[in-house]
Parts: C-alpha cells; sequence; structure tokens
C-alpha cells in the first residue's frame, strides 16, 4: 500500500508485530473484568511498576549509551535558555526608551512634526486669502469699470471690458472656484456682459433694420459708427446676425423679384425697398440690391466677416437665378432668342458682383451653366413632353379613333375560271353541304342518321334561339358599348367594306387545300362542299391594295399628333443657329430627339399598369394591341423623317434608338395579341373537360351532354367572331379567328384519333358532332361564287371537314377519297389508326392500310 507522502528515514518506524502497551492492556482488561477483585488489581499494579522500572532502565541505558552526547545538549540547552533571559530584558529596556509617554523618542518627534505642521497649515491659508482678495480686488475694479463705460455709452470698450472680465473670471484660483463669493462674481460678469450686448443689439438692429422687404442702413447709433458696432460685437454672435440677414435678404428681395410677380427693388442712400411694380428689368434689379449692400454695409464690417458675408451670398443667387432661367425657358424655338438674352443679362450680372466681390467657389455657376444651355432647355422640354405623355395616358377617357391603312391582297388574275357551271352551282345550293342529303356518302350506313340529324338541327336552332349563328347577339346585351356604337355608325358590317376579294394579308394559301379543290369527283357532294370551302387561286394573280380600318385609343394619336410636334421641333433646334448666334456652345439636339422614342416607350410601359385594375373587356384588351402596333407605324413614319432630315444618319444612334423602339412595340402588339387569343383559346379547350373524350358517347345521355358542349363552342366562337370585329382589320381578323378555329378542331381530332375502338353508332354521333362546327366558314369572307375562305385561315378545316365522311364511309368510300387525293391532309398513321378503329379486320382492311403506309413512305 502506497502512502500518501514519503515518512522522513530519521523517524522511527513502527512494528506492527510489538505487543500492545501494558497501560493499554490493563485499561483493556479493567474494562472487560467484572467484578474486579483484589487480586487482579495487585496483578496490574505490578505490572505498572515492572513497565515504568524497564522504562527508567530503558532511559539510562539510553544516555549511558553516548553520555558525552547527552552532557554535550545538556549544556547547549542551557546557555540557550542563558541567553534568552538576557535578550528578554535587553527588548523590555529599549520598549521602555522608544514608547514611554513622557521620556520616549517618538512620542517626542510626534509632538514636534504636528506643532511644525499647524504653522505651515497657518501660512498656507494666509497666503490663499490673500491671493484670492487680490484677485477679487481686480475683479471689481475691472466690472466696476465695465459699468461706468456702459453709463457712458462707451459701448466698445465696456465690450472689451467685459471680455477682458470674463476671461479673469474664468482663471479664477482654485480654492476659490467653489466659494459662494465666486458664484456670485459668475451672476455679476454674465448680467453685465449680457447688458453690453443687449445694448449693441439694440444699436445694430436701430442702424440695420430689415422688416416687410424694406431694408434700412443707418451710419450711426448716437455717438457710435456702424463699424464700431460690427466690430465690438462678438464674432459668433455677428456670424448668426449676418446669416440671418442673408437669409432674409435672399428671401424678401432676390426671390420675389426673379418670381414670375412684377417686383423690383428701388434703393436710396439709406434703404433698399421691394416694390409691387416692374419698373426694370428682374436681373437689373437684383444689380441695384447688390450695389446697396456693396456700397451701404459690406464696408462696415469688420475685415474677418467682409469676405465671407459677401462671398455666401453668391450660391443663393446663383440658385435663384437659375431656377428663374429654369422656369423662364420657352416650350418652343420662338421664344429661345429672348430667352437668350436673358441669359446674357445673367453672365452679365454675375461679372458685375464678381467684380463687387460677392464672389465665392473656384468657377462661375452662372457661366458654366450658360455653356449647357442647350441641354437645360431640351432636358426642360423633354421633362415637359414627357409629363404631357404621361397625363395624356392616365387621364385618357375619350371613344376610340378609327384609323384606316392599306392591306396588300392578292387576288386571283383569272377569277372566271373557278366559277362553276350554273347547273353545279344549283346542286350545290340544293344540297346545302349535304346535312339533308341521304344519297351522299356521310349516310350510307342507315336511315337512321337522318333522323338524328334532323332532330340535332332542330335543336341547334332552340339552343341558338332562333339564330343558328349568334349573329343577333348585338340586340341581347353581349355587345360592349364601344362595339354598339361602332356598329351603329357601320351598319351590319363592322368594318364597313363590301368584300368582293378574299383579303389574304400575309396568310399564304394551303397547298393541301390547293391539291384539294383542284379534284373533282361528282359521285360525293362533299367534293363539291370542299372546292367550295378551298382558299386557293390559280397561278395567273395580280396584287392590289385592300382598304381595312381598325380602331386605336385617343391616347394612341394624340402621342402620335405630340410626337410628331417634338420630331419637328428637334429637328428644327437642329438645323437653328440661335445658340450659336448668341455665343452658346450648340449640340446635335439628341435630348430633344430622344424623347419621341422615349415618349412611346413610356406609352409601352405605363399605359398596360395604368389599366391593369380596371377589368376590361375582350374589345379593351385588344386595343391596346392595336395601340402599339399603331404606334409601332408610326415610330417608323417618325424614323424615316428624321433619317431623311438628319445628316449624319450613318453614324447616329438615335436611328437604331427608333428601330429598337419600332421593334419592341410591334413585339409587344403581337405578343399582347397572342396573350389573349391564348386565353380565349383555353377558355374554349377548357369546356372541352366536361366530355372527357368520345369513348362513351355510345350512352345518349354521354352523347347529349357532349353535343351541347360543342353546341356552345360554337357560339362561343361566333360572339367571339363579333366582338373581334371591332377592334381588328379584317385580315388580322381572319387570322386570329383562324386560329382559334384551329385550336378546338385539334383538339377534337387529337380526341378522336386516341379512341382504339369506334362503333357504327358512335361513329355516326361523332360525325354529327364535327358537323355541329361546319357553319363556322360562314364567319369568313367569300370570293366569287359563294366559296369561302376558310381553309386559308384555319389550316385543319379540310382535315376536320373530311372526318365526319370518313366516320360514315364506307371503307371502299375511304380508299376510293384516298386514292383521288381528297385525304391528303391526313398523315398515314392518322389516316391507318382511324381506319382500325372503325372497321374489323379483314384482308381488304389489311390491303388499304398496307396502300396507305406505302404511299407515305415514299
Amino acid at each position: 500500500m502506497e502512502m500518501a507522502f514519503p515518512i522522513p528515514d530519521h523517524l522511527p518506524r513502527a512494528n506492527q508485530f510489538r505487543q500492545a502497551d501494558v497501560s493499554t492492556s490493563i485499561l483493556t482488561a479493567l474494562s472487560e473484568t467484572s467484578p474486579i477483585t483484589l487480586a487482579q488489581t495487585n496483578d496490574w499494579v505490578k505490572q505498572l511498576n515492572d513497565a515504568i522500572n524497564q522504562t527508567e532502565l530503558a532511559i539510562h541505558n539510553r544516555i549511558h549509551g553516548d553520555l558525552k552526547a547527552f552532557e554535550r545538549q545538556l549544556e547547549a540547552s542551557q546557555s540557550i535558555q542563558r541567553r534568552y533571559t538576557t535578550l528578554t530584558s535587553h527588548i523590555a529596556q529599549l520598549h521602555t526608551e522608544l514608547e514611554d509617554a513622557e521620556t520616549g523618542n517618538i512620542p517626542r518627534i510626534t509632538r514636534a512634526l504636528r506643532e511644525h505642521s499647524d504653522i505651515a497649515q497657518q501660512v498656507l491659508d494666509s497666503v490663499t486669502i490673500g491671493s484670492s482678495l487680490h484677485y477679487l480686488q481686480r475683479c471689481k475694479r475691472m466690472h466696476n469699470n465695465v459699468i461706468q463705460l456702459m453709463k457712458s455709452g462707451e459701448l466698445p470698450a465696456a465690450m472689451i471690458a467685459s471680455t477682458e472680465l470674463q476671461t479673469l473670471v474664468g482663471d479664477c484660483p482654485a480654492p476659490l472656484d467653489k466659494s459662494l463669493v465666486f458664484l456670485d462674481l459668475q451672476h455679476v460678469t454674465r448680467t453685465s456682459r449680457d447688458n453690453v450686448l443687449e445694448q449693441l443689439s439694440r444699436a445694430y438692429h436701430s442702424c440695420l433694420s430689415l422688416k416687410d422687404a424694406k431694408l434700412s442702413v443707418q451710419h450711426r447709433y448716437k455717438s457710435l459708427s456702424l463699424g464700431d458696432i460690427l466690430t465690438s460685437i462678438p464674432s459668433q454672435t455677428l456670424q448668426t446676425d449676418l446669416t440671418t440677414l442673408r437669409k432674409d435678404f435672399v428671401a424678401q428681395f432676390i426671390r420675389p423679384v426673379l418670381s414670375t410677380e412684377p417686383f423690383s427693388l428701388a434703393s436710396s442712400s439709406t434703404f433698399l425697398e421691394l416694390r409691387s411694380s416692374r419698373s426694370s428689368p428682374p436681373l437689373e434689379s437684383i444689380l441695384g440690391g447688390f450695389s446697396f449692400l456693396h456700397e451701404q454695409f459690406i464696408p462696415h464690417l469688420p475685415n474677418t466677416q467682409r469676405k465671407q458675408f459677401a462671398s455666401s451670398l453668391y450660391f443663393p443667387l446663383c440658385d435663384a437665378i437659375e431656377e428663374y432661367l429654369l422656369s423662364t425657358m420657352p416650350r418652343g424655338l420662338s421664344g429661345l432668342p429672348s430667352y437668350l438674352d436673358h441669359v446674357l443679362a445673367a453672365l452679365d450680372l454675375e461679372s458685375k458682383i464678381d467684380e463687387m466681390g460677392f464672389f465665392g467657389g473656384t468657377e462661375r455657376r452662372i457661366q458654366h451653366w450658360s455653356m449647357q444651355v442647350q441641354s437645360h432647355y431640351e432636358k426642360r422640354r423633354r421633362a415637359e413632353l414627357l409629363e404631357e405623355v404621361r397625363t395624356i395616358i392616365l387621364t385618357d377617357k375619350k371613344p376610340s379613333e378609327r384609323i384606316e391603312v392599306d392591306v396588300p391582297s392578292t387576288i386571283s388574275g383569272d377569277m372566271q375560271s373557278m366559277e362553276e357551271p350554273k347547273e353545279a352551282k344549283a346542286e350545290d345550293e340544293e344540297v346545302n353541304w349535304d346535312f339533308d342529303d341521304d344519297t351522299g356518302p356521310g349516310v350510307q350506313k342507315g336511315s337512321n342518321g337522318d333522323l338524328n340529324r334532323e332532330d340535332e338541327q332542330k335543336e341547334d336552332i332552340e339552343m341558338e334561339d332562333g339564330d343558328g349563328w349568334g349573329f343577333d347577339d348585338d340586340d341581347k346585351g353581349n355587345t360592349s358599348p364601344t362595339e354598339k356604337k361602332n356598329t351603329e355608325e357601320e351598319g351590319h358590317d363592322p368594318w364597313g367594306v363590301e368584300w368582293d376579294d378574299a383579303p389574304t394579308g400575309k396568310v399564304e394559301a394551303n397547298p393541301r387545300a390547293i391539291m384539294s379543290g383542284n379534284q373533282s369527283n361528282p359521285s360525293t357532294s362533299h367534293t363539291q362542299s370542299a372546292a367550295r370551302s378551298t382558299s386557293s387561286f390559280p397561278n395567273s394573280t395580280l396584287k392590289k391594295t385592300v382598304q381595312e380600318f381598325y380602331f386605336v385609343s385617343h391616347a394612341a394619336t394624340q402621342l402620335s399628333t405630340v410626337t410628331k410636334q417634338v420630331l419637328e421641333e428637334g429637328l428644327q433646334l437642329l438645323n437653328s443657329n440661335v445658340f450659336r448666334d448668341r455665343g452658346f456652345p450648340a449640340s446635335r439636339s439628341t435630348v430633344l430627339l430622344s424623347t419621341v422614342p422615349s415618349a412611346l416607350d413610356l406609352f409601352r410601359a405605363l399605359y398596360p399598369t395604368s389599366k391593369s385594375g380596371k377589368s376590361k373587356s375582350l374589345i379593351e384588351q385588344l386595343q391596346y394591341s392595336n395601340d402599339c402596333k399603331y404606334l409601332a407605324e408610326a415610330s417608323e413614319g417618325l424614323r424615316s423623317t428624321y433619317t431623311s432630315a438628319h445628316q449624319h444618319r450613318d453614324a447616329d444612334d438615335l436611328n437604331v434608338r427608333f428601330e429598337e423602339t419600332t421593334q419592341r412595340l410591334e413585339m409587344m402588339s403581337a405578343s399582347w395579341l397572342e396573350d389573349v387569343m391564348d386565353e380565349e383559346a383555353q377558355i374554349l379547350l377548357s369546356q372541352f373537360a366536361g366530355i372527357g373524350g368520345f369513348d362513351d358517347l355510345g350512352y345518349s345521355s354521354t352523347y347529349e351532354e357532349a353535343h351541347g358542349i360543342i353546341k356552345q363552342i360554337k357560339n362561343r366562337i361566333t360572339i367571339l367572331s363579333q366582338e373581334l370585329k371591332v377592334p381588328l382589320t379584317a385580315s388580322s381578323y381572319n387570322q386570329n379567328l383562324g386560329m382559334l378555329i384551329d385550336r378546338v378542331l385539334d383538339r377534337i381530332l387529337q380526341d378522336v384519333f386516341a379512341l382504339r375502338d369506334i362503333s357504327e353508332i358512335v361513329s355516326e354521333r361523332i360525325a354529327t358532332i364535327c358537323r355541329t362546327l361546319h357553319p363556322l366558314e360562314a364567319l369568313f369572307p367569300e370570293i366569287g361564287n359563294g366559296v369561302s375562305t376558310v381553309a386559308s385561315y384555319a389550316s385543319l378545316w379540310l382535315k376536320f371537314t373530311y372526318l365526319s365522311d370518313i366516320l360514315e364511309g364506307s371503307l371502299a368510300d375511304i380508299s376510293s377519297w384516298f386514292d383521288s387525293g381528297l385525304l391528303i391532309d391526313y398523315e398515314p398513321e392518322e389516316l391507318c389508326q382511324l381506319v382500325k378503329a372503325l372497321f374489323a379486320e379483314t384482308p381488304h382492311r389489311a390491303n388499304f392500310i398496307s396502300r396507305v403506309l406505302n404511299h407515305g413512305r415514299a
């Protein structure tokens, strides 16, 4: 077992095997024995005696074992004891000599030091009291001198004496600064100085008074001169008074004279007054005011304040003159000559006040400003014009305006070649699109389809309230007020144009429509119908223009007028020498000319946001597209005007800016129109969610619901066609209406192509549903002999119209139509999928599918 600390080697080690001490063992036995007998007691006494004897013997043996060492240690201990006794007696004697209250050294020294300290304190008190009395006596004499000078009216000397007194009070000795007499001295000194300042202030305001736009300057106050008064006033106080004078002088004299009110300055040797009549030009009046200050007031200022006060008037004067020049800036070139005369007068004023000493800074501000006077003029005009444009945009509440345009139209040069014989025409009119013909290919599967079609046509008439296509919806409150107004003005045709020819605009003829239109099959009435629906023309064509119109907002027309005026003003400024003739630098009018595209950009950015919180009809939404289109054309015209008039057209960035603005407006017009039409298309397509495909048309309830939805879509398209006619041109109307119809037709075709098995009743019902949309071709213009142009704008129209015949025709009919090229609009896979879904698997069907696929590969 290790111990916590080592045991020194000189200490004896305990023997763990030695016997217990005799006394311990006896006491143990005594405590354990009861009762105790005499024999036991005698035995224990004997043991104790033996133990004592043994101990004495051991000690004796120990001493005599080394007797010399014992005697040496004994003698040493006795010597130590004797020396300790001697030392104790000596210490007691020393304590008596030092600490004794009567004869001790320490008490005597302490008494002497205390007496010396008392004498030194008395001497210091006497010296401090003497110096304080001398200081107070000096202060009293100086205070009496200040009072005496004040009474005698010598305010400058009194101000100097009060300043010295204040300095003396500030250097008060340390013991006196906390005394009551010093606090009273401070109060008296402050009062005396305030009295002097009050009298100096009274004298200052008596000599210099500015009240009710009248500045009066007196050179003396009693026996004091104005210079003495201004010199005596403390620098900080005088600086404050001069700052107040400068602000009041600018506010009551300079700015009123340079305002639009008829004010002028009149001066004499003692006063300067603002009068409510313009007896002299404003800048000349300002010069008179500064001359008055220079002659009557500035010379009396102290040298330290003279230049500072004079230069402090320069910057407020420059600010006021610049505001005056900006406020009087003309709103056209005709006022520039007289305005530049004002600028020259301002330069002359700056030169003269500089000679008087009223100049601060490193360069003349008015001169620097005048070197950029054309830039300031253009920036000012730019801000005014953009604010005018902003007001036009935000406050536009006037009705739309009609804009006429010439649209290129490709028209057949051999129209007679497309006219059909009168017998065929009469037959076509009698057939009436095979809707009630029992002999056409669309009714080869039985006569039940005829009854269904008649019932469905009756349902169409009932659902459409007697107007199969909803052309009279205007009488039912579905037309906006703008559309009603335009319709009343133009009659039944919102464009006011009789269409003898088809305005194709930029729409290209469908090549598949051309092929299908050139085919003839007298055995089927649908072939004649397809010929009537085609938009193809013979190769011999001629181009001419057709006049169309559309509506734009009043803000757009106003903006076009404003931009033309701005461009004309900028070009006139560019070719003018009005600035050079008067010695001012001239620039290329870039700022003013760039206002034109900036105004158009402002309309593009601000007009939609200003109308965003209001509910807008389709006509109002499309009007913004028309506005951008109209302004894009205006921008291009402005660019042409600028390019033809500008000599540096090749290296001009503004020409590029015009092009960018035109492109942005055109892009905004196209994208806005596209977004609006896409939104309408999504609304139409969302109604197909109620159909859920054509899988369950075998059930009458599902068929009736699907048929009703298709009728609603057709009615919605008809209503949209009437709304689109109001804001859009005829060509744009045809293109966008064709896009809407294409989106609907594509959805129907995809749903039909997705069917894997089409029963006979389902095919008949799908064909009936498809024919519900056939009257939409009447929404498009016609060319000679009633041929509709629908296929020129709805690329899926021919494909869709053949779908009804395919669904109701036999495999032989479909094969015949395919061989004659009437089904060229269908992809081989689409046609094969339809055939697989309609007809059972037979060698005839397989042969037809093989021919279709091989034809597609070829």
